[in-house]
């Protein structure tokens, strides 16, 4: 008896190990939703500030990513997580500044719902936004 129990809590364990946690299921939504927007943005103008603070973004989400596959503590992982905050916010900004085509504004609300969830997870807050 004490064997069965002993293997179905292994099996259980295992099965919990292999799915992805809602970090990192948020970290990897962010990461494919940026570079989608990313796409977006500059196939309408590949020098543009949005796109520009576009690719920013896609590069810090997957910085980020990199650091949470690398099993980085919580606190390293918010301190990464501000260079993806700022760079959110900054193409946020960038984008309320233009006329952006409904495929571009869907690319970004993927972009908040990610953004928001890794948030979340993080369990970050932005201080000056207080």
């Amino acid at each position: 008896m004490k064997a069965l129990l002993t293997a179905a809590v292994l099996v259980a364990l295992a099965g919990c190990s292999s799915t992805p946690s809602k970090m990192t299921d948020a970290a990897d939504r962010l990461e494919r939703s940026a570079e989608n927007l990313y796409e977006e943005v500059r196939r309408d103008d590949d020098t543009s500030d949005a796109a520009r603070e576009a690719q920013r973004l896609t590069e810090a989400a997957d910085e980020f990513s990199e650091d949470l596959e690398n099993d980085r503590d919580r606190e390293e992982l918010r301190e990464r997580f501000e260079v993806v905050a700022k760079s959110y916010h900054e193409l946020r900004d960038e984008l309320d500044g233009e006329d952006v085509d409904s495929d571009e504004g869907e690319a970004f609300e993927d972009v908040t719902r990610a953004y928001l969830d890794l948030e979340r997870e993080l369990e970050y807050r932005r201080v000056g936004a207080l």
